[in-house]
């Protein structure tokens, strides 16, 4: 009995996550084609051959259902620093970090993401709910995860102590630098991969020159000692 039942959850858990990922496809479909204003949950459903119920249950709202889209992207680019919050003895940081960057900008640059950053720019002065909605499920939850992941290493004393979500929020700008303005008002051709590597790489580099704790020196390490005899001859 216990065994059906089991199976027949994983079944319906298996069918909604089939539909959500029909209707988020969907989605992404009708705002691309139509622009948030005029796209509307009937063409969501339409297109995804849901139901409406199914879908207002699921993500309450339009601003709702954009912001899931947006979180969905947003777990792909912060799954390396999830990864290796689980596993933290499983990756030296700066190879956590250079994952975390380039799925980042792999997110970033691709040009669905780029045509969904242009139309929340553009339609977050009329929807302000949709600003607000955006910023919660993506920027603010990858700052999140990263300054966690720089909590955590300070913690562990491969990081130095500092205020994690300033560093989080300057490590994303810099991973950016210029080239995703430029994608997103097409100056120029798309950035190339190894352009987009060298930002990388340089902001990876940038953060951990700053930030990483690094062994006393001799000359530092014979001052302590020469103090705590001090203090011990006292």
């Amino acid at each position: 009995m216990n065994r059906i039942s089991k199976r027949q959850r994983a079944g319906a858990a298996g069918r909604g996550a089939r539909r959500r990922a029909a209707f988020l496809a969907a989605a992404r479909e009708a705002f691309l084609a139509k622009g948030y204003a005029a796209a509307t949950l009937d063409d969501v459903v339409r297109r995804s051959g849901g139901s409406r119920a199914t879908l207002y249950k699921q993500f309450g709202d339009k601003a709702g259902l954009f912001a899931a889209i947006i979180a969905e992207l947003c777990a792909e680019m912060t799954a390396p620093l999830r990864e290796a919050g689980e596993r933290p003895q499983a990756r030296a940081p700066r190879a956590a970090l250079l994952a975390f960057a380039t799925a980042f900008m792999r997110v970033m640059m691709a040009p669905a993401s780029l045509a969904l950053y242009r139309l929340v720019v553009a339609e977050a002065g009329r929807f302000p709910e949709l600003g607000r909605a955006v910023y919660r499920a993506g920027p603010k939850v990858a700052a999140a995860r990263l300054a966690a992941y720089l909590r955590a290493g300070a913690a562990a004393g491969a990081f130095t102590a500092g205020d994690a979500d300033l560093r989080a929020r300057h490590f994303l700008e810099m991973v950016k630098g210029d080239l995703h303005f430029r994608a997103l008002i097409g100056l120029g051709p798309q950035p190339s991969r190894r352009e987009v590597d060298r930002c990388v790489r340089a902001a990876v580099d940038s953060l951990l020159n700053g930030i990483s704790a690094r062994p006393p020196s001799r000359a530092s390490a014979r001052r302590r000692r020469r103090a705590a005899a001090a203090r011990g001859a006292s």
